[in-house]
């Protein structure tokens, strides 16, 4: 399955004020991206790892890049840090762009945001995380967008 990530956003704020955004990557920097973004290393042989591409099909080659798993049937797990914030009072926005190439048979594209204490290198699907969602494919009856929240 390939899935370019294209755009992370986290924002609050109240809607009458101004928002802070906690992190934004438009992987617009080229190669750059590898150095805020960790690659677990917690699945060995079967992982996979990202690559910058706008991917098969897109609007402007260069604005549209985002990471895209690079061999099918892999494990993908990469995230970045950003400072601890609270959204206490605050609505929490938190945006992200998948964009599916492939017919595939059974797979996700999920965002997590795990506690400051996460091991980014040991990041496995088993971690601790606070807000999961994404869409899932699982054969022709599965289409689905989870939305978890941990508390």
């Amino acid at each position: 399955m390939k899935v370019p990530v294209v755009l992370l956003v986290l924002v609050a704020g109240a809607f009458a004020g101004e928002p802070s955004i906690y992190f934004k990557d438009q992987f617009d920097d080229g190669a750059s991206w590898e150095d805020r973004w960790i690659h677990s290393t917690a699945k060995g042989a079967e992982a996979g790892k990202f690559k910058l591409t706008a991917g098969k099909f897109y609007g402007d080659a260069e604005k549209d890049k985002g990471i895209q798993t690079s061999t099918d049937a892999r494990f993908y797990h990469a995230s970045a840090k950003f400072d601890e914030f609270s959204n206490e009072g605050k609505s929490l926005v938190v945006q992200f762009s998948v964009k599916h190439e492939q017919s595939i048979d059974c797979g996700g594209g999920y965002i997590k945001l795990f506690p400051s204490s996460v091991n980014q290198k040991k990041l496995n699907g088993d971690s601790d995380y606070y807000v999961m969602f994404g869409p899932d494919i699982c054969g022709p009856a599965t289409k689905k967008v989870h939305v978890i929240f941990n508390y």
